[in-house]
């Protein structure tokens, strides 16, 4: 894996329900992080569990005298059944429609900037150069001649 996909983000929109976002933003001031963070230590812990599950090995909740509370079946059913669609997820396009509008617009201000640019040159290098020439080389052929006509 290179260091640029070691970097590359894919951005996600989340729709929670009014509970699970309480819940979210409760887990975040108990573990004191950001929503984001608490939602990849639950990925994390999820994993964990699926991968002990593919193994035969269960992952358990116990207590503090090692009373077994649940194990990853049962997390699994509670975190299934805890509220109806608790979580929509969606993957933004990063070329969607908005994002390729933008930047059509985008690159039409640069054109028109280009545009004006080039008037700009255009206006400068061909029209007032070249006047100052025709002007410099009529004053020049007038100062010429007139020193002609009082050499006569």
């Amino acid at each position: 894996m290179t260091s640029q996909e070691k970097t590359q983000r894919i951005q996600l929109i989340f729709n929670f329900s009014p509970e699970l976002y309480q819940t979210l933003n409760k887990l975040s001031q108990q573990i004191q992080a950001e929503n984001a963070e608490v939602l990849i230590k639950a990925i994390a812990l999820l994993e964990i569990a699926t991968e002990a599950k593919q193994k035969g090995k269960h992952l358990q909740i116990v207590d503090e005298n090692q009373n077994l509370e649940a194990d990853s079946i049962d997390l699994a059913n509670i975190i299934a059944h805890q509220v109806e669609k608790p979580l929509v997820i969606s993957k933004i396009n990063l070329d969607s429609q908005p994002d390729t509008e933008l930047e059509r617009k985008l690159r039409e201000i640069k054109f028109k900037q280009e545009l004006r640019k080039d008037w700009i040159l255009f206006i400068a290098r061909d029209i007032v150069i070249f006047s100052t020439l025709i002007l410099f080389f009529l004053i020049i052929t007038g100062y010429s001649l007139l020193t002609l006509l009082r050499a006569c």
